[in-house]
């Protein structure tokens, strides 16, 4: 939600807006230094420069909404992209919009288990 009205609020500069999901694009996570520090992360792209900045601060509305409003002023850190050019964004198969399925684990059958008893008023030494 944030990032779609930060991009309402924005639109008359005509950045444009790419989204990927993390893991997807490595080579440009790589080259624009992300995944060390989380997800979400909001990277800002001057392709002619050849220049990024990276969202340091808090992923809410306020913090973007400032990150955006400091580059718009032209007051931003940037750093320039590893291996001075964008690497090709791969084609990865389109979210379907549902979350994916959990592994099916195997039941553990309890009778295999050796449990030793205990007596509640015993100490056990860890």
């Amino acid at each position: 939600q944030s990032t779609w009205g930060m991009g309402e609020k924005y639109k008359n500069r005509q950045w444009g807006w790419l989204w990927a999901e993390a893991g997807s694009q490595p080579a440009l996570e790589e080259s624009l230094g992300l995944g060390g520090f989380g997800y979400p992360a909001l990277t800002t792209v001057n392709a002619r420069r050849n220049l990024f900045a990276t969202l340091r601060g808090s992923f809410g509305e306020d913090g973007i909404n400032e990150f955006l409003r400091t580059l718009a002023a032209g007051r931003g850190r940037t750093e320039p992209i590893k291996g001075d050019k964008l690497p090709e964004v791969v084609p990865v198969e389109s979210w379907d919009g549902k979350d994916g399925q959990l592994p099916v684990m195997e039941d553990v059958d309890l009778d295999d288990v050796e449990m030793k008893d205990v007596e509640l008023d015993e100490k056990i030494e860890l």
